[in-house]
C-alpha cells in the first residue's frame, strides 16, 4: 500500500493543512489537492502584500539543513553583498560537509560603481572560508536584474545527478534567485513567494525542471532570522526605506567636531573631537539622514523621531528605543586605545551596521561614539571602496575581515 504524502506549499515549503488557520500551511479543504497549491499566507503575500510573521527556530532550521549532510549536492550559498557580515550563516560548515559550495553574492547591482566585483572575489572567498565552509567558486549576481545569471546557469546545468540546494540567511534573496533560475527553464513561472520581510520561506521544498543536459532538482531552504540585523526588526513599510533597491549613491558629509549624523532613528555617529573630515554613508538612497550639532542630538532624538528621523515607524520603534554608545577613535601604529573602542587606522575603516549599511571614516584624527540599539553589534573592515577593491587581494598588507565588539 502506498503511503500518503502530505503536499507542501510551493511558495514557502510548509506542509499544507486544513485544520488551523493560525498555523503555517493552512489552505481551505477545496485547495488541498490542487497542483502547485499556495498556503493562505503565501497567497496573501503575493496578491495583497499582507505578511504574517512566522519564524523558524534555530533548532528547526538546523534539523532541516542537516538533510544536506545525508544527501550531499551542490550548495548555492547566497550572501548579501551589501551585508556580508550579517548574511553568513552560523555553524553552516558542519551541515554541508561533502557538498560542493558556490558562494552566490547577491544584489551585486546595488553596489556603488566604484566597487570592482572581481577584485572583491578573493576577499569574499576568504571571509566565507574563515567560517569553516570550503568554497569552490564565488559568483556575483542580481536575482532582480538577472545580472550574472547566465554564468550561474552554466554552472548548474550539469548537476543532473545531485540536488542543488539554496541556503542563506533570511532576506538575502534566495527565493528571488530561485525564481530567476526557474524562469530560465520554465518561462513566465515564479513559484517561490518573495517578500521584503525576512522569513518568507519556512521549510525545505523541491522543484524539478528539465535542463538542457537533463533533469535538475532545486531545493529551497528556510532563511534563518537571528534578530541581530536591522532588517530583522522592521515592518515592510520601514524595509522599503531601509533596504536598498537601487544602486547606492554614497552620501558624503564634511563633519566638524561637535556634530552628529543620524541614520534614521536607528543609528547615530557623534564626532566629539578631531580634524574636519569627510564621512561617507553607504545606505539606502531612501533612508533619512540628518546632520545636527552634537549639543542638540538628544533633543532631536526625543522630539523628532516621527518627522525628521522617520524610520522606524511607531510600530517598529520599541526595538530601537535604547541606543548604546560604542567609542570610536583613530590610532597610530602600535598605539593602544581603551578596551571596547572601535579603532580606526590611518587608512580609514568601514563601520558596518548589519542589515543597514556602513559608514566610512577616512583615518584622519577622530574621536567620537557610534550609537546603536543594545542588541545590534557593529563590525569593522578595511574600506570596501578604495581599499579592498583597489588592488589584488594578495598584495595587501592587512589581514582578514571583521572584528566584532561586545
Amino acid at each position: 500500500m502506498n503511503e500518503m504524502v502530505t503536499p507542501a506549499c510551493v511558495g514557502c515549503g510548509s506542509l499544507l493543512q486544513t485544520t488551523d488557520e493560525t498555523l503555517p500551511g493552512y489552505v481551505p479543504q477545496s485547495a488541498l489537492l490542487q497542483p502547485e497549491s499556495l498556503c493562505r499566507r503565501c497567497f496573501r503575500i503575493r496578491h495583497y502584500g499582507e505578511f504574517t510573521p512566522v519564524s523558524v527556530t534555530e533548532s528547526d532550521y538546523q534539523a532541516q539543513v542537516a538533510r544536506i549532510f545525508d544527501e550531499p549536492g551542490l550548495v548555492l550559498y547566497v550572501v548579501d553583498v551589501f551585508d556580508l557580515s550579517g548574511s553568513l550563516v552560523p555553524n553552516l560548515a558542519r551541515f554541508i560537509l561533502g557538498s560542493e559550495v558556490v558562494v552566490v553574492v547577491n544584489k551585486a547591482d546595488l553596489l556603488p560603481r566604484d566597487v570592482h566585483l572581481e577584485e572583491m572575489k578573493e576577499w569574499i572567498h576568504t571571509q566565507v572560508q574563515l567560517t569553516g565552509v570550503q568554497v569552490s567558486d564565488v559568483l556575483f549576481l542580481s536575482g532582480r536584474t538577472k545580472q550574472g545569471l547566465d554564468a550561474l546557469t552554466n554552472h548548474i546545468i550539469k548537476e543532473t545527478t545531485r540536488p542543488i540546494y539554496v541556503v542563506g540567511m533570511a532576506n538575502t534573496g534566495k527565493s528571488t534567485l530561485l525564481n530567476a533560475l526557474y524562469e530560465q527553464f520554465e518561462a513566465g513561472k515564479e513559484p517561490y513567494t518573495v517578500s521584503r520581510r525576512p522569513g518568507t520561506t519556512l521549510a525545505m521544498s523541491q522543484l524539478h525542471v528539465t535542463g538542457p543536459e537533463g533533469p535538475l532538482t532545486f531545493v529551497d531552504t528556510p532563511g534563518l532570522v537571528h534578530g541581530t540585523r536591522v532588517i530583522d526588526r522592521l515592518c515592510a513599510d520601514c524595509l522599503a526605506e531601509a533596504v536598498p533597491e537601487d544602486r547606492i549613491r554614497p552620501r558624503i558629509y564634511q563633519l566638524n567636531p561637535g556634530q552628529t549624523l543620524f541614520l534614521g532613528g536607528m543609528a547615530r555617529l557623534d564626532f566629539e573631537a578631531g580634524a574636519r573630515q569627510p564621512v561617507l554613508l553607504y545606505v539606502s538612497n531612501r533612508l533619512p539622514v540628518h546632520r545636527s550639532k552634537l549639543e542638540r542630538a538628544e533633543a532631536i532624538w526625543t522630539t523628532h523621531r516621527e518627522d525628521i528621523l522617520k524610520v522606524p515607524c511607531a510600530s517598529c520603534r520599541a526595538a530601537f528605543d535604547q541606543l548604546k554608545p560604542r567609542p570610536v577613535q583613530t590610532k597610530r601604529a602600535r598605539e593602544r586605545v581603551p578596551e571596547g573602542t572601535i579603532a580606526i587606522s590611518g587608512r580609514g575603516r568601514d563601520l558596518v551596521i548589519p542589515g543597514l549599511g556602513w559608514i566610512t571614516l577616512s583615518g584622519k584624527p577622530f574621536r567620537g561614539r557610534l550609537w546603536l540599539p543594545t542588541w545590534l553589534e557593529p563590525a569593522y573592515r578595511p574600506r570596501l571602496v578604495g581599499e579592498l577593491t583597489k588592488r589584488p587581494y594578495h598584495e595587501r598588507s592587512y589581514g582578514s575581515y571583521e572584528g566584532r565588539f561586545s
